[in-house]
């Protein structure tokens, strides 16, 4: 549940779009996506990634944890491990992603509280190597306890104070500033998400794609599939998480953004409309 204190900073964020439509894909050439396990990437970003492929950006995904503790998989960890890293890449595959983009940090999986500063450095290392100015990562109240580490890790990390980050949904529905319509891509949000065999042992992965067809309503006369996402400059995205969950780094570390901050991106071209557990799956 938002804490009512922070919902000024939330409703403020959603107004922050500034000239650009509130739905329309990201401008931004470089990203790293931030998947705390294999599935996660797909699911909560897995059009908007292809959309960024198709149009020439640069994409690398990091898998946090390998899955290793999937509920109901009948096999070793080893063995999970192994199947869930080899759908990752099938997945990653489907949206336009090479292997050599595609990176794997082997933290525990259902044990990313205990290992945050372990994950700073990682997250420092990936945005400085490929010059992002995109993050991607589940929102900061998205109700697992492995995604929640990754946005306290956020907020101790060093980043350049231009970077936008884009909290994206999988367990818990957000408050959104920005819906991708994604239909182009559909199928292959669709068969990135099939990809990923192993998850399915804990649940059905593939009803949460339902969740892609409500988001629809924003914008779209509820016409084809979107994502929906929580964006903004990383000092601002911070600060709301802070309001909203008591982050450890009540001060974000990056450097305050002087007269001329950017705000995020402008989206593309506008649609017709306007946008109003521990352990892994």
């Amino acid at each position: 549940m938002v804490p009512e204190r922070a919902w000024p900073l939330l409703l403020a964020l959603r107004s922050l779009p500034g000239d650009g439509a509130l739905i329309g894909e990201p401008r931004l050439h470089s990203v790293v996506v931030l998947a705390p396990h294999p599935d996660d990437e797909s699911l909560g970003c897995g059009g908007t990634v292809a959309l960024l492929r198709g149009r020439g950006a640069s994409v690398r995904v990091a898998f946090a944890t390998d899955g290793e503790s999937t509920r109901g998989a009948a096999l070793s960890a080893d063995e999970t491990r192994r199947r869930r890293r080899s759908e990752a890449l099938a997945a990653c595959g489907q949206l336009g992603v090479a292997a050599a983009d595609v990176g794997f940090w082997g933290l525990p999986d259902g044990g990313l509280a205990a290992s945050t500063h372990e994950i700073v450095p990682l997250i420092e290392s990936a945005v400085a190597e490929t010059r992002a100015d995109g993050l991607f990562l589940p929102w900061f109240l998205d109700g697992h306890a492995d995604h929640e580490a990754l946005n306290a890790a956020l907020a101790s990390a060093t980043l350049p104070p231009g970077l936008e980050v884009w909290g994206y949904e999988t367990w818990s529905p957000l408050i959104a500033n920005r819906i991708v319509d994604v239909s182009t891509v559909w199928a292959r949000k669709e068969a990135a998400v099939a990809a990923h065999v192993t998850a399915r042992l804990a649940f059905d992965v593939e009803a949460t794609l339902g969740l892609n067809r409500w988001r629809s309503i924003h914008g779209l006369m509820g016409r084809g599939y979107a994502e929906a996402f929580l964006a903004a400059p990383i000092r601002e995205y911070l600060a709301t998480a802070v309001l909203a969950r008591d982050l450890p780094s009540a001060a974000p570390r990056p450097a305050a953004p002087g007269p001329g901050a950017p705000r995020p991106s402008a989206p593309g071209p506008a649609a017709p409309g306007s946008a109003a557990p521990s352990g892994s799956t």
